[in-house]
């Protein structure tokens, strides 16, 4: 088993740019599905898939759907008053 450092150190730099964008990739997601299915309707597994990262990594930022939603509403309102 051999490691290539090159082929491994452009991977590790493009994990760490993406984490650093998945609250807003997720809040994204979830706006968009409140949006077209309703709270209710919304799985946390949809959200997940269409920001394309696990249900477990959605849960590492917001602990519960309920949590998602109050960033959500939080993200939308904030930029309004910046306006």
């Amino acid at each position: 088993m051999t490691d290539h450092p090159s082929s491994s150190a452009p991977s590790a730099r493009g994990r760490s740019r993406r984490k650093e964008a998945r609250p807003a990739e997720l809040l994204e997601a979830a706006t968009r599905l409140f949006v077209e299915k309703g709270y209710a309707a919304t799985k946390v597994e949809e959200v997940a898939a269409l920001a394309k990262v696990s249900k477990g990594t959605l849960f590492l930022y917001y602990p519960s759907k309920q949590a998602l939603l109050k960033a959500v509403v939080r993200e939308n309102i904030a930029g309004r008053f910046a306006e």
